[in-house]
């Protein structure tokens, strides 16, 4: 992963403060970005870093979040998604991963993106407090990989019942190779008799 060299607090005109910038890495999308920081340990425990608005600034993401939600997963095989939220509603995720494992699965919903349809997939877990950034246009869906899974999510905008959309989760199509089966998956009715990706009409525009 790279370290932002950035001096944020410069940019901020803060003397004599230090920025903690996190590691990171761009995935196969670019724009979905996967963070993790090292823990600085003593007699007393550890602390890290876990978010650094200056940091995603430098890094072309502008992000303030409006909410934060924590989902409790008592049982592995637990499936949310996938979800999105249409314009002018779109809503940017930054998720962390706080007990358990997941994995987290991205579709790319630009309409005309190079990378349309196309999926991205993590493994998110406390080790390393690593989390993702998931911009608008996109639609997220994970699904735990371990009993008592709990997730973070930092939100870029509230919900908007009217403008929120999802597809199928194991729609073939996709090619998402998923740890479970149909059978395991837990996964509320609603999610279960969504669309299929290729029946979708509400998409997002893509700017280049």
């Amino acid at each position: 992963m790279n370290t932002s060299n950035t001096d944020v607090a410069n940019d901020k005109n803060i003397v004599g403060t230090v920025s903690e910038p996190l590691e990171y890495q761009r995935l196969a999308f670019p724009e979905i970005v996967l963070f993790r920081a090292e823990p600085r340990t003593d007699m007393r425990g550890s602390v890290m870093s876990s978010f650094n608005a200056p940091q995603l600034s430098s890094l072309g993401i502008e992000f303030t979040f409006f909410q934060e939600n924590h989902c409790v997963s008592p049982k592995r095989g637990t499936v949310r998604g996938f979800h999105y939220q249409l314009p002018p509603h779109g809503q940017s995720k930054l998720i962390r991963v706080t007990h358990g494992r997941i994995l987290d699965v991205n579709v790319d919903m630009r309409r005309g993106s190079p990378t349309f349809g196309q999926h991205v997939v993590a493994e998110l877990s406390p080790d390393g407090w690593s989390q993702i950034f998931v911009p608008e246009g996109f639609a997220h869906c994970y699904c735990t990989l371990e009993d008592e899974s709990e997730v973070i999510f930092k939100l870029g905008h509230p919900f908007a019942p009217d403008y929120a959309r999802g597809f199928s989760w194991n729609d073939p199509a996709l090619g998402i190779q998923w740890p479970i089966s149909d059978e395991e998956a837990i996964v509320l009715d609603r999610d279960v008799n969504r669309p299929g990706f290729e029946q979708l009409d509400d998409l997002y525009p893509y700017d280049g």
